[in-house]
């Protein structure tokens, strides 16, 4: 059984706009636990807001195949998901699904002006909302909690476009 600071601990998933650091999508939640359940409601509402997105990047917590397939065949986005979740792989297997595969090909070895190169701005949001906002949340309850994660976002993204209308 995990202890009471685990499940109480929490956690946000953002999808970034790679260019303008503008946060996308959120989701706030408490508790451990894979990133992967999170994938296809923030692609989707990045999708929504920002209709030309084309490919998404994501890190290992997001890696499973049933991601690849919403990103690419269902909203025609080309996903770049480092794989790594899950049991390692007997040897020298590679992952099993197609996308898996490919993406253990594709994202192999330094990322240098490739496009996962980009996944770093997501970090540089994390990094902003921190230094900017503070590191530690106030309120006790979860659900305070993810309102309080959410309420960053806007924060976020506010703060952006006064800085812009400035510059």
């Amino acid at each position: 059984m995990r202890s009471r600071t685990a499940k109480r601990s929490p956690k946000l998933g953002v999808g970034v706009c790679t260019r303008s650091h503008l946060i996308l999508s959120g989701r706030a939640k408490t508790g451990m636990g894979s990133d992967a359940p999170d994938f296809e409601p923030l692609l989707f509402d990045a999708w929504r807001r920002h209709p030309r997105l084309r490919v998404v990047l994501a890190d290992a917590g997001y890696d499973s195949e049933a991601n690849h397939r919403i990103a690419r065949l269902d909203m025609g986005v080309r996903s770049l998901i480092k794989t790594g979740v899950g049991r390692p792989a007997r040897g020298n297997k590679p992952p099993a699904g197609y996308y898996r595969r490919l993406m253990k090909r594709q994202l192999n070895g330094s990322q240098r002006g490739k496009k996962y190169a980009q996944r770093s701005q997501a970090e540089t949001v994390n990094s902003m909302l921190k230094r900017n906002l503070g590191d530690a949340l106030r309120a006790r309850s979860p659900k305070a909690r993810r309102a309080e994660q959410l309420l960053r976002i806007i924060t976020h993204n506010l703060s952006l476009l006064c800085d812009e209308e400035e510059g």
